[in-house]
């Protein structure tokens, strides 16, 4: 899964975030961003995100899954794989997300190639280790996996229509202020992130006065959800469902501070690998053995 970002990679990019946000949002030209998601291209929380990122003077292509993927993870298909043009720079993708960010760079995109590449905003939090399984991170670490700077964002489920567009549209807001911190202060090469890295935004789904503004943090060890298992009456078969992840004595994690009404984020390593001088060592210690 996803790891948060360690060792000197990840205080650069934090100390990024937090100096760009406090001098605002000078950009030297309109960045071009490729959007996808894994609720599928029609869904609020991209169109939002959308209209945000063209009104801050962004070129954005869309390229989108047809239908919601959401639980797929970096999933990727074989053959043949339809595109739907619906004009205006936006494409439905008979795909996964992480098919539909890589078509979008590779084939819709493959002259003029974005900048930055945006996954969501999706309808549920991605914390913790539920990073794992979302199709909209996924969509951001396939495409950081391939070079490109990548920003995934989610926000919080609500019952209530208002809440959630409001939710919505705070999280496109927030994906702004980022996407302009990064192309104020770039890293060496006029990189917008560092390879490999992921940034993953979490925007709560409540009444404006629960809100307590925004924490960078670290990953909780649990998830956003847990996945229970029930009988269904019927032999042979159970039914998936997904509950939300009790907070318990965590304080400082991105699920805790979630949870007490924080807009979080969290940088990610998206190369998957672990350090072999770190928490690997004693690991290949005991592998050693067996290692000719």
């Amino acid at each position: 899964m996803p790891r948060v970002a360690s060792g000197r990679r990840l205080v650069v990019v934090f100390m990024l975030l937090l100096v760009a946000f406090a001098h605002g949002d000078a950009q030297t030209r309109p960045l071009k961003i490729l959007l996808t998601n894994d609720d599928g291209f029609e869904a609020a929380g991209l169109r939002l995100m959308r209209e945000a990122l063209i009104a801050a003077g962004y070129h954005v292509t869309v390229s989108a899954p047809v239908e919601d993927f959401s639980g797929a993870g970096a999933s990727m298909s074989s053959g043949v794989l339809k595109l739907d043009d619906h004009g205006s720079g936006i494409w439905a993708v008979h795909g996964t997300p992480a098919d539909s960010a890589l078509v979008g760079l590779f084939q819709i995109m493959k002259d003029d190639p974005p900048d930055l590449v945006v996954s969501g905003t999706n309808r549920g939090q991605n914390l913790g280790t539920s990073t794992n399984s979302s199709g909209t991170v996924g969509a951001a670490v396939t495409a950081a996996s391939y070079g490109f700077p990548a920003v995934a964002v989610s926000a919080g489920i609500s019952a209530d229509a208002a809440t959630l567009t409001a939710a919505y549209a705070k999280a496109a807001d927030i994906a702004r202020q980022v996407i302009a911190a990064l192309d104020a202060r770039r890293f060496a090469g006029g990189k917008l992130l560092p390879d490999r890295i992921v940034i993953n935004i979490n925007q709560p789904a409540m009444a404006a006065d629960r809100l307590k503004g925004l924490k960078i943090a670290p990953l909780s060890r649990k998830g956003s959800f847990t996945r229970q298992y029930r009988d269904t009456g019927t032999a042979g078969e159970v039914r998936a469902q997904l509950v939300p992840t009790p907070v318990g004595d965590e304080t400082n994690t991105d699920l805790a501070l979630f949870a007490a009404g924080y807009t979080t984020i969290t940088v990610l390593d998206g190369d998957w690998s672990v350090d072999p001088a770190g928490s690997a060592a004693p690991v290949l210690d005991r592998l050693s053995t067996v290692i000719h």
